[in-house]
């Protein structure tokens, strides 16, 4: 039997932006493109086009099979194998949210695939036992600027729609992935409130930009990097006219900047301070998308594929007590 495929499109994200930890994130343009053929041998096949392929993993450690895997077992199901085709122009592992669009291309992959029925809920708390940042998540999921609104007993985020003029500039320092390790990441005293007032500020910057509503980010939040990488303290400490934040995009190392200014400038002084410890970097220009996953992947065409093997007789989803609701 000729086994169906389903194809997956999630938007890259930028976590943490402008220095708003865990409390604002922007879905951008660039796109993870996953295509998934079902097998039933149990192996698993992957092909990957893109930057840092040969940070992705080609087995069951994969990411979007772990969440495809994390379906199915709520629903029962044994995951049998699967092809992947991987077209992305998120680079990987340096903070735009390669990691949170893998895990949601390969949850929604599962349910179109074997029809389990997740609705948005399900789908947060599945995704959140791989992808702890809820701001990527909601971004990469609805589009636009996400950001935590105050106040809230549990995560809560609201959507505000981004010009699509805006163009947000990033330098990635060229190092290993191991390299450096991690570091301690400082607060000096911040709360997640002034994290949260920062994320309101941004939001009313993106929803209202002709009517300069007072975006104050002169006296920028502690770093938030959680990698260590030589020259990126002195990156975030550039400033010339019209620069409104330079930061740190998700956990690093990539360094976004947000201006109204020359932005090309702020680029080139960021790359300098990499360059004087050595660290080659590469820059590029991403736009905003204002649609994200659930829009993208709205419509999908009727597939049959093989019924999967159960992992017990009964259907009942799998204990989920531990899973943290967004």
């Amino acid at each position: 039997m000729a086994h169906q495929s389903v194809l997956i499109r999630i938007p890259a994200t930028v976590g943490n932006f402008a220095g708003a930890m865990n409390c604002a994130a922007l879905a951008l343009d660039a796109s993870l493109n996953v295509k998934v053929t079902p097998r039933t041998d149990g192996h698993v096949g992957v092909r990957y086009f893109g930057a840092n392929g040969e940070r992705v993993p080609r087995d069951r450690s994969n990411l979007i099979v772990r969440a495809m895997e994390a379906a199915l077992h709520l629903r029962g199901l044994e995951f049998t194998g699967a092809d992947l085709e991987i077209y992305s122009s998120v680079p990987v592992a340096v903070g735009l949210g390669s990691s949170t669009a893998s895990v949601l291309a390969g949850l929604m992959a599962a349910d179109r695939l074997f029809r389990l029925g997740l609705d948005e809920k399900t789908l947060f708390d599945l995704a959140m036992i791989y992808e702890r940042r809820c701001d990527n998540l909601r971004a990469a999921w609805a589009g636009g600027f996400a950001a935590r609104v105050k106040d809230q007993p549990s995560p809560s985020y609201r959507r505000t729609v981004v010009p699509e003029n805006f163009v947000l500039n990033v330098v990635v320092p060229d190092t290993p992935l191991a390299a450096g390790g991690k570091r301690e990441v400082a607060r000096d005293g911040c709360s997640s409130r002034d994290f949260q007032q920062r994320a309101a500020a941004l939001a009313k910057f993106f929803a209202r930009p002709g009517d300069n509503p007072g975006l104050d980010l002169d006296a920028p939040l502690p770093p938030t990097c959680e990698k260590s990488v030589p020259g990126l303290e002195e990156a975030l400490q550039v400033h010339l006219p019209g620069l409104l934040s330079v930061f740190v995009c998700g956990s690093g190392p990539a360094v976004g900047i947000l201006a109204q200014g020359d932005r090309a400038a702020t680029a080139r002084a960021v790359a300098d301070c990499f360059a004087r410890w050595g660290v080659a970097t590469t820059a590029g220009e991403f736009r905003p998308t204002n649609a994200g996953a659930q829009d993208w992947n709205a419509v999908h065409a009727e597939i049959t594929r093989p019924v999967p093997r159960a992992l017990e007789t009964s259907r009942e989803p799998l204990e989920t007590s531990n899973i943290i609701t967004v």
